[in-house]
């Protein structure tokens, strides 16, 4: 039997002293390095350019993470959290169309996140390329997903029935045209990437509803 006056549970701390400082460091860098792969591309952006934008050396830099190709992968993983975070809880089928309006809508005003993203997705379609198998597997999620999405929109009455080909067929032409859009926006500022993005679902939605 336990009394009815118990003692406090201990609270959990975060980390203190030189551990929070090492990672406070750490998430400097990755911001910093996010915009240098994003402007340069990992072949150009310098660990040197990151180091004087942050006030360390390259070799504190290559001290926190390994090296530059780890610290690419952090950055990768990064970003990873950043969009899930923007796009929220997950989402059911139909739901996810908003979704990825909310990461449209962060893009539009995130652009070192957006060229971070095209750029690894141009740079690392060679073999060789630290980000290669990063990207690589993030695109056959990334349809997976959106197959997913038009599988459950069908199944929840949102979308006419249609056969697996019509559905792998709307997931990529979804995705090439997020894609598309970005990097119009990217080249053309003035681009309302928002506005077409939302235009090109309304659209999608009338051609495929019950």
């Amino acid at each position: 039997m336990t009394s009815s006056l118990s003692l406090p549970s201990p609270r959990k701390r975060g980390p203190r002293g030189p551990y929070k400082k090492g990672i406070e460091r750490r998430r400097e860098v990755v911001a910093v390095a996010m915009e240098v792969f994003g402007h340069h591309g990992f072949k150009g952006g310098t660990l040197q350019q990151v180091a004087d934008r942050v006030g360390l050396t390259p070799a504190a830099i290559v001290k926190l993470f390994g090296s530059k190709e780890a610290l690419l992968i952090a950055v990768l993983e990064h970003w990873d959290v950043v969009t899930s975070q923007v796009m929220g809880s997950p989402h059911r089928g139909y739901e996810l169309l908003g979704a990825f309006k909310k990461l449209m809508h962060y893009h539009a005003h995130h652009r070192g996140l957006l060229e971070l993203y095209t750029t690894m997705a141009a740079e690392a379609t060679s073999p060789d390329h630290p980000a290669h198998d990063f990207m690589t597997a993030r695109y056959r999620s990334a349809l997976a997903t959106m197959r997913q999405l038009f599988r459950e929109a069908v199944e929840d009455g949102h979308f006419r029935p249609m056969a697996e080909d019509e559905v792998a067929g709307e997931a990529e032409w979804l995705l090439a045209t997020m894609d598309g859009l970005e990097i119009q926006f990217l080249l053309n500022p003035a681009f309302d990437l928002e506005r077409s993005f939302a235009a090109f679902v309304d659209r999608l939605v009338a051609r495929l509803s019950v």
